[in-house]
């Protein structure tokens, strides 16, 4: 026990001294002491050590914040760039479809250029048909345009890419051709439906205009103007021509009308009057049959009747008259002999 109080009282004696830190400055200065408890050897250590614990764990931390946040920045830097690519390939793909679709329809210009030829050749049959001085200036225009036509189909070559300067350029030929084409193809209708309405207007000219033989032998009998009657053998006045044939031999409409008169006369026995406007008219004399009745309208070339032999008539024949205001005039300039017969 008394051991065990000695110890006790030791320690508390240990614990009651103190340390004298004592610091010098230098010679004639006055020196400074500081007293310091015994615990203080325990305790200045601890908040060395706490302290340096501390820091390094910050700076565990902050590195491990620093490495987070770099991963973070680096992944969404990555996925920035990706998304990026992405995109300049997505550009770099239409771009390309654009340069395709210039370079198609730079050709389908120079295709178009080639059609205008075609309708070029049209035009001419229309200037041809319409006898106007009008269509063959646009035929000089289309000609001029199919001039610069482009050729055939790509068949090899070389891949090099092509330059922005050079798209460029085919760009703005292409959009100055267009240009142009819209201009000469608005001029072109134009033109095309003026030479249309003519064709149209010509074309119903010479369908009402009796420039047909109204049969198919191109045989003359007896001609129009003066003559010795075959019955009375006096002088007289023959209206119009007799066209050789045998009896039932078809008889055709020389242009297009409508029928007048269709019936028995008993000096050109069966007959066929046709009008066709424009004060023109015509006459299909003995007949042996007719094929239409008044009233009906006929076209060019249409099967009217049969030739015969009814009436005042010596022998089968068609008796063709042409009449302009009612007043009989020489058939003869109207039938067509220089060609093939239009029926």
């Amino acid at each position: 026990m008394i051991r065990k109080g000695r110890g006790i009282g030791q320690r508390l004696m240990w614990d009651k001294k103190e340390f004298t830190l004592m610091i010098i400055p230098g010679a004639n200065r006055r020196t400074v002491r500081f007293k310091l408890p015994h615990s203080s050897l325990y305790i200045v250590p601890s908040v060395i050590l706490l302290v340096l614990f501390g820091f390094f764990v910050t700076i565990y931390l902050m590195n491990t914040y620093a490495h987070r946040t770099k991963d973070h920045m680096q992944q969404a830097f990555d996925g920035q760039e990706r998304q990026l690519v992405n995109q300049i390939t997505l550009k770099n793909n239409e771009l390309e479809l654009l340069q395709a679709n210039l370079i198609d329809l730079s050709h389908q210009a120079d295709e178009f250029k080639v059609k205008l030829e075609e309708i070029k050749k049209l035009d001419h049959v229309l200037q041809l048909m319409s006898e106007s001085e009008e269509p063959n200036r646009t035929s000089k225009k289309l000609s001029a345009l199919s001039e610069s036509a482009g050729g055939g189909p790509d068949v090899g070559g070389t891949d090099i890419p092509v330059t922005s300067e050079e798209v460029s350029q085919l760009m703005s030929s292409t959009r100055q051709g267009l240009s142009t084409l819209v201009g000469d193809i608005n001029t072109l209708l134009v033109n095309l439906s003026e030479s249309e309405a003519r064709l149209k207007q010509a074309d119903y000219l010479r369908s009402i205009t009796p420039t047909l033989w109204p049969v198919t032998a191109h045989s003359q009998t007896s001609g129009f103007g003066m003559r010795r009657d075959p019955f009375t053998g006096k002088p007289s006045m023959h209206t119009g021509l007799d066209l050789d044939g045998e009896i039932g031999d078809p008889v055709y409409a020389t242009a297009a009308g409508k029928v007048t008169e269709a019936g028995f006369d008993n000096e050109f026995g069966n007959r066929i009057i046709l009008d066709h406007t424009r004060g023109i008219q015509t006459g299909y004399m003995h007949l042996h049959k007719i094929l239409v009745k008044r009233g009906e309208s006929v076209t060019k070339g249409q099967q009217i009747g049969l030739l015969g032999s009814t009436g005042r008539s010596t022998g089968s024949h068609l008796h063709y008259e042409v009449q302009k205001n009612r007043v009989p005039i020489d058939p003869t300039p109207y039938l067509i002999t220089n060609r093939k017969d239009e029926r």
